[in-house]
């Protein structure tokens, strides 16, 4: 598992490549839309500040809680798996219902010829 840094470097590329994608697709293919290109980038935006907000957290519970160190370990790895689980689901989730928006807005008869190659 990465570490929180790296997690965060992650979301920032795969935000940063769907909206170059996007603004390439909005000067290269003739009849989008620029107000939905706008409004999907802040969509992008957003889930990147979220995203990487998200990765910021921490084990609410003190080591005096536990009977023993190796609980307290045992269940702050437990926390921090379902933590990052949920945040990858969600980014993932996210990102997908993006995608669609972005393959939505290409017309359908420049997504019909390029479907024929």
């Amino acid at each position: 598992m990465p570490n929180k840094r790296q997690l965060k470097k992650r979301i920032s590329y795969v935000c940063g490549d769907l909206a170059g994608d996007l603004i390439l697709s909005s000067y290269y293919v003739k009849g989008i839309d620029r107000n939905q290109v706008n409004k999907i980038l802040t969509e992008i935006a957003e889930l990147q500040e979220d995203s990487r907000a998200k990765v910021s957290f921490g084990f609410d519970k003190a080591r005096k809680s536990f009977e023993n160190e190796q609980a307290y370990n045992r269940a702050r790895r437990s926390y921090n798996k379902s933590a990052f689980l949920k945040l990858r689901k969600e980014f993932a989730d996210r990102a997908i219902e993006i995608v669609k928006q972005m393959n939505e807005l290409i017309p359908a008869d420049v997504r019909k010829s390029v479907c024929e190659y």
